[in-house]
């Protein structure tokens, strides 16, 4: 059976200065079908539904997203009505098509709240995906594949962002 194992977080570093903070996540770990262990760019968030909801969840971070999706049955967790979203067919890579539909949702990343748009698809077995739409904006980030870590660095420190691509 395959299924996701872990993701632990994100370790927060703003080193006593205002407005530089980076988020780190550990990648994430899923289980194939065939038994193979597949490790993944992950982050583990905290989605705010309506009428106090909410649900903690591990996301597959992926740059070549555009926008976020998750599985419909997390809209009706968080009190969302799916079908007052606008609807849209999304495909991916393997060009396998999947109704859904987009809604205005906030995400709590360690305090600050980022308002996505997530479209949430028919598909029970589509995994948690994290798109690039009004998230990548707002962030420096960066991928360790060698550490298994992605990190989030805030806009604020510029500075370093900018060292990295001399």
């Amino acid at each position: 059976m395959a299924g996701y194992f872990a993701c632990f977080g994100a370790e927060r570093d703003n080193r006593g200065i205002q407005d530089m903070s980076k988020y780190i996540f550990a990648y994430g770990l899923r289980l194939q079908e065939d038994g193979r262990i597949e490790v993944f760019p992950a982050a583990e968030l905290f989605v705010l539904g309506k009428n106090g909801r909410g649900l903690r969840t591990v996301f597959h971070l992926d740059s070549g997203a555009t926008t976020s999706i998750m599985p419909s049955a997390d809209a009706e967790t968080l009190g969302i009505d799916v079908a007052n979203g606008k609807k849209f067919i999304v495909r991916g890579v393997s060009g396998e098509s999947m109704l859904g539909y987009r809604h205005m949702v906030k995400i709590q990343l360690d305090g600050m709240k980022i308002k996505v748009p997530i479209i949430f698809v028919e598909n029970a077995s589509s995994p948690r995906i994290f798109g690039r739409e009004s998230v990548f904006s707002k962030f420096g980030i960066l991928f360790d594949e060698l550490k298994r870590r992605t990190a989030f660095l805030g806009l604020h420190n510029r500075k370093t962002i900018d060292e990295i691509f001399k």
